[in-house]
């Protein structure tokens, strides 16, 4: 099958730090073509990819400190406009949010797949109104109840396990991988740490193009972060990130947000990481209380399920993610759909 993937110019695929969606693009994207597909990704050029790579920016926006937010927008409209100008060679196109292709879907007669990595819902309701074609796929079935709509495709975000480490000894620290914004629970996982008497690692970085990011993090988060109690590492390759999360002891994520999925939660688990987490957006989903992590409902709860969490078997919380979020469950899911596309 030929298939076209649209993501965004901000990041490359794969990330060489953070980046969820690019991660998943990537690993789509490189399964496709082991599978025999004619893929072509369009991307920024320094992607790294096996598919015929598509770009209209050498380089990443996020990466070019010159470009403005005026230009940003023009080469994510220009990234869509290529795509759909060679529409008509391929026999799914396959994007990913936020990217611009649900506004040019409606002028060509292939079919568009769009996966809501993320997306208010303000914003899927106007895509169904005005573009009843475009054929929206959610992360999780808590996204789809949360969008209105129970019935939407699912499917899960999925990890390449080879990729990933294992560890079957845990060294004595919290982990929390997040981008440092409220969202996330880094304040409130600087509390449970304390509470608890145990060292946190914060992982994540401060966004450069939020304002109120920025202010948060140094008001809220820098005057904990000590260097021994309470560690951040801003910037790590995602072998780095995963290193150190294979050698914590829990992931601590107190969400205050429903989160679509919690990829960053589900590759604690494939490192034998037990979560702690709330019954937040996907995280019921993820997380299977009492064999991969613990689910809790306050602070007080989390403080205690620490030492719940840090006794389950780590081969069993890797074997949680095995049998439901790897990379082949999601291509898996993704040819059906694009069969049913296609048909």
């Amino acid at each position: 099958m030929r298939i076209a993937q649209i993501t965004s110019v901000y990041i490359p695929v794969p990330p060489p730090t953070h980046g969820g969606t690019e991660m998943m693009v990537s690993y789509l994207t490189e399964e496709l073509v082991r599978r025999g597909h004619d893929v072509r990704l369009h991307a920024s050029g320094d992607s790294s990819t096996t598919a015929a790579l598509r770009a209209v920016t050498e380089r990443a926006t996020l990466d070019q400190p010159d470009v403005t937010l005026y230009i940003e927008k023009e080469l994510e409209a220009r990234n869509a406009f290529e795509a759909y100008r060679s529409a008509g060679e391929v026999d799914v196109v396959h994007a990913h949010w936020p990217v611009l292709a649900q506004y040019f879907a409606p002028f060509t007669a292939t079919p568009t797949l769009l996966t809501y990595h993320y997306i208010e819902r303000h914003l899927h309701e106007y895509y169904r109104r005005e573009m009843p074609d475009l054929r929206p796929v959610c992360v999780s079935r808590r996204q789809a109840e949360l969008l209105g709509e129970p019935d939407l495709p699912v499917v899960y975000n999925g990890l390449d396990m080879q990729r990933i480490p294992f560890r079957e000894a845990a060294e004595d620290y919290l982990v929390l991988v997040a981008r440092m914004t409220p969202t996330k629970g880094i304040t409130e996982a600087i509390r449970i740490a304390r509470a608890a008497g145990e060292r946190l690692v914060l992982v994540g970085p401060v966004s450069r193009y939020l304002p109120w990011s920025r202010t948060f993090y140094d008001e809220e988060v820098l005057p904990h972060v000590d260097g021994d109690r309470v560690t951040h590492v801003e910037e790590a390759p995602n072998a780095d990130v995963l290193e150190i999360v294979s050698r914590a002891k829990a992931f601590l994520f107190p969400l205050q947000w429903d989160e679509p999925f919690g990829l960053a939660a589900a590759e604690a688990m494939a490192c034998g990481t037990p979560v702690v987490t709330y019954p937040r957006g996907a995280m019921p989903e993820l997380v299977a209380d009492g064999v991969s992590g613990c689910i809790v409902e306050s602070e007080e709860e989390a403080v205690a399920a620490i030492a719940r969490a840090s006794a389950l078997d780590r081969r069993a919380v890797r074997s949680h993610v095995e049998g439901r979020f790897t990379v082949e469950r999601m291509v898996d899911g993704y040819e059906a759909l694009y069969r049913e596309c296609v048909a």
